[in-house]
This record gives structure tokens, C-alpha cells and sequence, in this order.
């Protein structure tokens, strides 16, 4: 198989006062993350650790996750849904919005958060927004 595009997979930076670095992780490929010095190397680290999954999973006949598309954050997702972040907080930790855990806080897939608009809206919540 041919190289993957490392940049099909979402890749969330943070820094960590705990290791004085940047950190990438990559939420779609369990265990692959980088650091860095900048933003910038720790995105570059990434793209290689991505790479090196993709390719030790594939020697090792196991599956390659594909691109699952872009995550959002609590505070995009409340926006999207016209709610406030702590209710969309308790959403998520409930399990009634799909979402994991992202260091502190939660991180859900534009197209579960679409999913629950569209089934909120059949509900006829209409403090949502649907446009």
C-alpha cells in the first residue's frame, strides 16, 4: 500500500506544563502522539508518527482507522446547538452526545453533534439552532 496522508487525520496541540513541550495527539490512531518544541515540530513529529502507525499497523495485519473527520470542542459544539457549554458538558459525560475525553475536557465529531441537532430537533426542542 502507498503512503497515507498524514494530514487526513486530526491532530489536536496543546502544551503540557508537565513535560515543558507541545503536544500532538492524534485521537483516531490510539496511542500516537508527538511533542515539540513549537507548535510547528510537534505537528511535524506527528505527521511522522502517523505515518510509523499506519505502517507498523499494516505489517502487523491490523486495521488502519480511516479519517473520521473534524472534531469539535465543547464550546463550537455549544454554539452549534444554541446550548451552554455546561449543558453541553453534561451532554458528553452522560453519554446522550457523543464525545472523549481530550485532556480536560471533551471532543466530539462535527457529524455526531449534527446527528444530535437533527434528533433534538424531531423532539421538537426548538432552542436549538438548525441552520
Amino acid at each position: 500500500m502507498g503512503k497515507v496522508n498524514s494530514q487526513a487525520y486530526q491532530v489536536l496541540i496543546y502544551w503540557s506544563e508537565e513535560d515543558e513541550a507541545y503536544i500532538a495527539e492524534v485521537p483516531e490512531l490510539p496511542g500516537a502522539m508527538a511533542d515539540g518544541e513549537t507548535r510547528q515540530e510537534a505537528l511535524k513529529n506527528a505527521e511522522t508518527i502517523i505515518q510509523e502507525w499506519i505502517e507498523t499497523a499494516r505489517e502487523l495485519g491490523r486495521p488502519v482507522p480511516a479519517p473520521q473527520g473534524r472534531l469539535m470542542t465543547v464550546p463550537e459544539a455549544a454554539e452549534r446547538l444554541g446550548l451552554s457549554v455546561s449543558m453541553v458538558r453534561r451532554y458528553c459525560s452522560s453519554g446522550k452526545l457523543p464525545a472523549q475525553k481530550m485532556g480536560r475536557d471533551w471532543t466530539m465529531r462535527q457529524r455526531d453533534v449534527e446527528r444530535f441537532a437533527e434528533q433534538e430537533r424531531r423532539r421538537g426542542r426548538s432552542a436549538m439552532k438548525f441552520n
